[in-house]
């Protein structure tokens, strides 16, 4: 560890602020040594991502003391046998390199030579064994393991590892270092050289950080410089995988950050040396994106592979880092929520905005405390919300806004294709007009999600764990999202883009757009697909253009959407809404077959025709959300029961589908208003939503909304390359 960090780490460890940090870590050093697991020569692990219950998508619960058994927290069921007790392995090699990062980091801290004992004898044990260790693995799209079954596994192992030999090098003898160089770092080293990734991809990112550090440890520059330069080294990974903006081009804010973490490992371990990072000026990017997108409950949308919700108490220890590097105000702030440090909103009442209803709340295990490693190595005071350094950089179009403003406000960005739309009553919709992101996509270009604070109204739920039936056999497909599939199949490759963002008087909107039509992906040269991650259908696309045009007001959601088709197609404008309808009672059982992926996926199907005007009545989690729609074709209106993410749970689909498109072109036209519990009980609810379409002069349509005893009107121009709407005073 370089000198400077180290005297930070040792300072902050002295002071009371980063007392429940030091506690932490003294629990996990403990935990660590009552490990009881004797390394042999036999070691083979599978992967975690088979540790899952099939019936409800829950994680497995490990226990040291039943390697063979394998309990569900949720359902109770046992697993027993493969792949569940090779996967047991993979945890418990990954929990044994973890724990000796956090015992070796202890002893570091009180200077316990005694204690370092352990972590010394399970390098030497490791050693020992290593090298001989059988390459093994076949988990789709992944290099093999020697130790796990995988070669990302294997790097996330050795990154661990890395740190606790550093932090008791000192300690070490220099025949214990020798024997732990020749016997773990280096043939660890090359097997990763020799399956480093070919592409752009967060498994190469941790691949190639791995192998720099192993190269740095090692003092081996030929292997520093196989993981750090070259195509495909991490460096071309920061170059080429990072958008302009500063998002991981793989589109989903969990793998931005599950990359960046292993390239910070990096970064951090090379500090005040030649190889220093921190003026790279995508790092920062890194940290600046994901604020403008935080929704006002604090969370980060779920997209693509994202099998678990991001919040700001999860990004604190990130942006302890950040905060030391850069200085950003921003930063502080984030950690002051993520800790419960600001009690009061006093910037919003100052500006004039107390009555914009306070949206922010944390809503699960909150305030975090701060007792995370990165406080310890990193942590400034947070005393007033002030840091002593001055800001170095704003967010990228974000002015001088503080992070509150930022969570209320609208975020938009060609380059990571994303636009989040909020209201003052903490509604917030995105749109995702992104370019095709590769492995993790879920096809779903111009896919919305719509909630209200903390509230799912429509979302787009992610994934679950990828040993889980759901997560190829649903959720990784365009049926399964809130946008446009064609004759049931999914969105072949294609880059989305926006046309044009507008804040008004009345509120904001976008329009995004998306055609088929045979132009190359951006990322194409730079990605591996199989054949099997590739199951969609070109046909049923050709010619395809999709547009979209999303409002936000106070009062409602507009949702308008223009198919254009060369011949004759089965449009589907999907909807999955979180609550149920609240009466189809005029509704008539269906066997409608509504998509390619297995009817058993869609159950409980219900239809009607639609009727211009339509109103429909959902009950939500909190709250009722209101419905009206309206289309150019004849639309049959199907609902089906769907999975929800955790897969033990469901949702409620609803499809406007428009059979055969006689017409060229097809328009849909849904409006959306929210009613919480609490609007309901203080009298202050929206009436019955209305929406009435109509013509204009030279062909234009005018919309005519009622919501919340507002009326509101527009002109709608769509025949040119970009649509022209206008508010009728």
């Amino acid at each position: 560890m370089d000198v400077l960090r180290l005297e930070k780490l040792l300072s902050n460890a002295a002071n009371p602020s980063y007392s429940k940090a030091l506690e932490q870590l003294h629990v996990l050093s403990i935990r660590a040594q009552e490990i009881d697991y004797k390394i042999t020569e036999g070691e083979r692990g599978n992967w975690t991502h088979y540790y899952y219950c099939h019936h409800d998508g829950a994680r497995l619960h490990f226990d040291w003391s039943c390697p063979k058994q394998h309990v569900c927290p949720v359902c109770s069921k046992t697993w027993t046998g493969e792949p569940f007790d090779a996967a047991w392995v993979t945890l418990a090699h990954s929990q044994l390199g973890i724990g000796m990062k956090h015992l070796a980091l202890s002893c570091l801290i009180d200077d316990d030579i005694e204690a370092s004992g352990k972590v010394k004898a399970v390098l030497l044990d490791y050693a020992k064994y290593y090298a001989n260790y059988e390459i093994h693995g076949d988990i789709p799209y992944n290099g093999p393991g020697k130790l796990f079954a995988q070669t990302l596994d294997e790097a996330h192992w050795i990154i661990d590892i890395c740190y606790a030999y550093r932090f008791v090098e000192r300690m070490l003898t220099d025949e214990e270092k020798q024997l732990i160089h020749s016997g773990l770092l280096l043939p660890c080293a090359e097997f990763l050289i020799e399956y480093k990734e070919k592409q752009l991809h967060n498994h190469a990112v941790l691949i190639t950080s791995a192998i720099a550090m192993l190269g740095f440890l090692l003092e081996d520059e030929a292997i520093h410089l196989a993981g750090l330069k070259g195509e495909y080294g991490l460096l071309d990974q920061i170059d080429r995988g990072v958008l302009a903006d500063g998002m991981w081009y793989e589109g989903a804010f969990q793998y931005h950050f599950y990359g960046y973490h292993s390239l910070l490992q990096y970064a951090i371990l090379v500090e005040h040396t030649e190889w220093d990072l921190k003026a790279h000026p995508t790092l920062k990017k890194m940290f600046d994106f994901p604020l403008g997108y935080i929704l006002p409950d604090g969370t980060l949308p779920n997209l693509n592979d994202a099998s678990h919700t991001a919040n700001i108490q999860r990004l604190a220890p990130y942006y302890e880092i950040a905060l030391d590097w850069y200085g950003d105000t921003r930063y502080g702030e984030l950690l002051r929520l993520a800790y419960g440090l600001d009690k009061t909103n006093e910037e919003q009442k100052d500006s004039g905005e107390s009555n914009w209803q306070q949206i922010w709340k944390i809503p699960s295990d909150a305030p975090a405390d701060r007792d995370s490693l990165e406080a310890l190595w990193f942590g400034e005071e947070l005393d007033n919300g002030q840091h002593v350094k001055a800001s170095t950089a704003h967010v990228a179009g974000t002015g001088d806004r503080s992070l509150t403003q930022i969570l209320m406000s609208d975020t938009t960005s060609d380059a990571s294709g994303l636009t989040k739309l909020v209201n003052r009553k903490g509604w917030h919709l995105l749109v995702k007009h992104s370019k095709f992101s590769g492995e993790h996509d879920h096809m779903d270009r111009l896919g919305l999600s719509f909630g209200a604070g903390s509230v799912p109204l429509f979302i787009d739920p992610g994934t679950t764990a990828y040993g889980v039936p759901a997560h190829y056999g649903w959720f990784k497909h365009t049926y399964s999202h809130n946008t446009v599939s064609i004759n049931g199949k999914d969105q072949p490759p294609a880059d989305g883009k926006r046309l044009q963002y507008h804040k008004e008087d009345w509120g904001s909107w976008i329009e995004s757009a998306v055609d088929w039509n045979d132009s190359p992906y951006t990322v194409k040269d730079s990605i591996i697909l199989p054949k099997e991650m590739c199951p969609w259908d070109d046909q049923a696309y050709d010619g395809v253009s999709l547009r979209r045009v999303n409002i936000v007001t106070e009062h409602l959601l507009l949702d308008m959407v223009k198919m254009t088709v060369p011949d004759e197609r089965t449009i589907d404008l999907l909807y999955h809404l979180s609550g149920e309808l609240a009466d189809n009672s005029l509704w008539q059982s269906s066997d409608a077959e509504l998509s390619e992926l297995g009817e058993h996926w869609l159950q409980d199907k219900w239809s009607k025709q639609l009727v211009a005007g339509q109103h429909l009545e959902w009950k939500m989690r909190e709250g009722v959300l209101q419905q009206v729609s309206w289309c150019s074709s004849p639309v049959q209106l199907i609902t089906a029961r769907t999975v929800d993410n955790p897969p033990n749970r469901s949702r409620q689909t609803l499809v406007q589908r428009v059979s055969g498109s006689r017409e060229r072109e097809v328009l849909f036209i849904n409006a959306f208003s929210y009613d919480n519990e609490m609007d309901r009980q203080q009298g202050q609810i929206s009436g019955h939503l209305k929406l009435n379409v109509g013509t204009k002069s030279a062909g234009s349509l005018l919309l005519e909304l009622t919501a919340a005893a507002v009326e509101l009107s527009f002109t709608l121009d769509w025949k040119g390359e970009q649509a022209v709407l206008e508010q009728v005073k």
